[in-house]
């Protein structure tokens, strides 16, 4: 009950250097789901589906209008805020911003850039990357403040498409470029640390959020839009929401937290994620006399196959390194044909564990955990977040 305290009166957005981000698990709130997992990841998901408390099948998916209505778009704007406290103290030339996929930082740093009137680098096209062509870093010769909201556009894992992302990180770090911001996906920024090497210049994220976070989250955003939803677990029955109009104790003991608190284990505290399993998995009764609505088992079918072969595997990290990949470019960062690459790709998106998102591929949020799990326990080179 301590922690759950602690927790209400966090505020929801935390952006901590990266030294000091702390996911769930390593909450005790979170201690039996981390446990319980490791002891046997599908006799959990088969006890969940046998304890269901309300028939799924009974439930309907919301239409579209209703949903933006109660899943609104994330408004990154407070995080940006948050950052541009943190770094009114840093006299760095370059600060990195980093959070991992689906987790806002490009438009985290958009934002900054915009409120501090920092000018936007526009990132270099695939032929200059394909080319190893670094005329793009000469335009940012001139800017003296400035901004880079997604470094994963600037570079490709090849000899020629690194030459640029090694030549402007090196003259910005010396701070010949003046002073900057960087967001970055947390997956590249490892991959760059490993090749180029980027010590010294601070690093910042977004803090984990709690389940206890997550649930005053949702109600909140659901709130401002003129909503009072009751939602309730499929799996539990119990309301997962505080009463909007709730005060004190009793705003913290009218609904149970340890759902979303399982749910923010799973997504490690990220808050992108877990926007996009909430809006996904949220259903409505198909007999309209109940009014209210219910969140479907939130970590269902979001797991990788075991068997997922090398050629898969490598597609999914390379996915993850660059943050999404259209297949022109993904043909040319990996060791084996296009054709092949191409085959590897089709059967993630026929899974569902890729999808597509302005033209690239990228991993599903569903199947971001999962994948992480997988690509860890292969020891491929991970995110520190």
């Amino acid at each position: 009950m301590g922690e759950q305290s602690s927790s209400a009166n966090s505020p929801l957005w935390r952006v901590v250097e990266l030294d000091q981000f702390r996911t769930p698990e390593h909450t005790q709130a979170s201690q039996w789901r981390r446990s319980l997992r490791s002891a046997s990841i599908w006799l959990v998901g088969k006890k969940d589906a046998e304890q269901q408390m309300k028939d799924e099948g009974e439930l309907r998916a919301l239409p579209e209008v209703r949903l933006a209505h109660l899943v609104p778009p994330i408004d990154w704007s407070p995080a940006a805020h948050a950052l541009a406290h943190q770094l009114k103290d840093h006299e760095s030339p370059v600060t990195f911003f980093i959070t991992p996929p689906h987790g806002g930082h490009a438009a985290v740093v958009n934002h900054w850039a915009e409120a501090h009137l920092a000018a936007c680098v526009p990132p270099p096209t695939l032929r200059e990357l394909a080319e190893g062509d670094t005329q793009w870093v000469e335009r940012c010769a001139n800017q003296h403040h400035w901004a880079v909201p997604a470094l994963e556009r600037h570079f490709l894992r090849h000899t020629q498409g690194l030459q640029g992302v090694r030549e402007f990180l090196e003259r910005a770090l010396s701070g010949r470029l003046g002073q900057g911001v960087i967001g970055c996906d947390s997956w590249t920024y490892a991959y760059l640390q490993q090749v180029i090497g980027i010590d010294g210049a601070p690093v910042f994220t977004l803090q984990s959020m709690e389940g206890e976070q997550l649930s005053r989250y949702f109600a909140e955003i659901a709130t401002r839009q003129g909503q009072y939803p009751s939602v309730y677990s499929t799996r539990t029955g119990k309301a997962l929401l505080p009463d909007p109009e709730a005060k004190g104790n009793e705003a913290s003991s009218n609904y149970d937290n340890k759902e979303l608190q399982r749910l923010a284990a799973h997504c490690r505290g990220h808050i992108g994620v877990a926007w996009h399993y909430w809006r996904e998995r949220l259903r409505e009764p198909s007999e309209e006399s109940e009014q209210h609505l219910w969140l479907v088992d939130a970590l269902a079918d979001a797991e990788l196959p075991a068997d997922t072969g090398d050629i898969a595997t490598l597609v999914l990290h390379a996915l993850l390194v660059h943050g999404g990949l259209d297949d022109d470019s993904l043909g040319q960062v990996l060791p084996f044909s296009h054709h092949e690459a191409l085959n590897a790709r089709l059967a993630l998106k026929r899974k569902g564990v890729v999808s597509n998102c302005e033209g690239r591929w990228q991993i599903a949020p569903l199947s971001y955990a999962s994948v992480r799990q997988l690509l860890e326990s292969r020891n491929y080179l991970v995110d520190p977040l």
